[in-house]
């Protein structure tokens, strides 16, 4: 099968006489073009740059089946420019595409192909005293295919798009009661009165119905009635 090589593409291979090199395309903040040739690289617009800064690249295997292809891309850490960049603009999602080159025997370049695209899933940094790496886990876009695209409604999205816009400052409350004034829990005590019914050494207290104690009673007035019979006197009703 062809895969869209080019007819040059397909004679050179047939020839048995050629050269193969990678070219990476890592797109971070700025864009970076590495080669594992011996001299740099020039394929379309595009210049490879063979400084011996892309020190590893994992193998590349194909399936029928629909899985996440890994694979390891390790970039020299020696220049700053590279690790500044992650460090200060993120590395995640940032695309990254591996073509192979053909050359002939002059060492001039007949033509390229893609042979792996994918995005940054995972970053490592490596030192060993007097040298440096910095390790990239590059997944295809089935791993992240899950992802929810678009902005959140909270604070922090805000913030990235909107810089110092408070609309959503306060979304993380949202559900929450919300207690206006200011509060102060008083535990009530328990009210009591004294009674003392008709003079005798009864005493009830503790009765939660009353603010101030009651004022014990005295004895209704006994008066004689006719017939032997003895009445109270309450006296009239106010």
């Amino acid at each position: 099968m062809s895969r869209g090589l080019s007819s040059a593409v397909k004679t050179q291979l047939a020839s048995g006489s050629f050269v193969m090199a990678h070219l990476v395309k890592l797109e971070l903040n700025s864009t970076y073009y590495y080669t594992d040739f011996s001299s740099d690289i020039v394929d379309g617009s595009d210049t490879y740059s063979a400084n011996g800064f892309l020190q590893g690249l994992g193998s590349i295997t194909e399936s029928s089946r629909m899985n996440i292809g890994f694979l390891s891309l390790t970039i020299s850490g020696v220049n700053q420019t590279i690790t500044s960049d992650v460090l200060n603009n993120g590395h995640l999602h940032r695309p990254v595409t591996i073509k192979r080159a053909i050359l002939d025997s002059d060492m001039s370049v007949v033509g390229s192909f893609a042979i792996y695209s994918g995005y940054i899933e995972s970053m490592s940094m490596k030192d060993f005293g007097v040298t440096s790496s910095v390790n990239f886990g590059v997944a295809n876009h089935w791993s992240d295919f899950e992802r929810r695209e678009g902005r959140r409604t909270n604070d922090s999205s805000q913030q990235h798009y909107f810089n110092g816009d408070l609309f959503f400052e306060f979304t993380d409350q949202v559900g929450k009661k919300t207690h206006w004034g200011n509060l102060q829990v008083v535990e009530d005590e328990p009210l009591t009165y004294t009674y003392e019914p008709f003079g005798e050494d009864e005493i009830v207290t503790d009765q939660p119905f009353y603010e101030e104690p009651i004022e014990p009673m005295d004895p209704p007035p006994i008066t004689e009635g006719t017939g032997g019979i003895v009445t109270p006197n309450f006296g009239a009703m106010t």
